[in-house]
């Protein structure tokens, strides 16, 4: 259980359950690469959330969560089409606009009758998760915040910039 500053590199940022993306490509290569990170993505939420309490982290994983977001100097998003991300969506964007490093993945549009947490996405909502996609690329792009659409390249990237740095 965690009680020193965050010192990892990396946030691994974005689409979380049921996406594995982390645990599959991520991690790997950034172990292979000697890169350190953060994943916020655990299994076990409630009781490590009621561990951090316990040891006096007012704010608990939540609260440990913010902390390595403040101090990773790498921030990945991954943005795919399994989840609507419209949290990870706005989290990103804010950073690119506030000037820290982000690396984005943002996969292609959500499909029309997509089942994403038991509901087929459709209408109005399958444009608005697919808009706010391509809002979150405009502002990349304004920004010069990277985007790519396969998560090999993003990986790519954030190995470069963390050995750069």
């Amino acid at each position: 259980v965690r009680m020193k500053k965050s010192q990892e590199q990396v946030f691994l940022g974005g689409s979380c359950d049921p996406t594995t993306w982390r645990k599959d490509i991520v991690m790997p290569a950034f172990e292979a690469a000697g890169i350190s990170y953060y994943n916020p993505q655990v299994p076990n939420y409630d009781e490590l959330d009621a561990a951090y309490k316990a040891q006096g982290i007012a704010g608990g994983i939540v609260a440990v969560e913010a902390e390595a977001k403040a101090n990773c100097p790498i921030l990945l998003f991954v943005i795919d089409n399994q989840t609507r991300a419209i949290a990870s969506i706005l989290e990103a964007t804010e950073y690119i606009c506030t000037g820290r490093t982000v690396v984005l993945r943002i996969c292609d549009n959500i499909a029309d009758g997509t089942v994403i947490d038991g509901e087929a996405i459709t209408g109005r909502q399958l444009k608005d998760l697919n808009r706010a996609r391509s809002y979150l690329k405009d502002v990349a792009a304004r920004h010069r915040a990277p985007v790519f659409s396969r998560i090999d390249e993003a990986v790519a990237e954030v190995v470069r910039l963390a050995k750069q740095s």
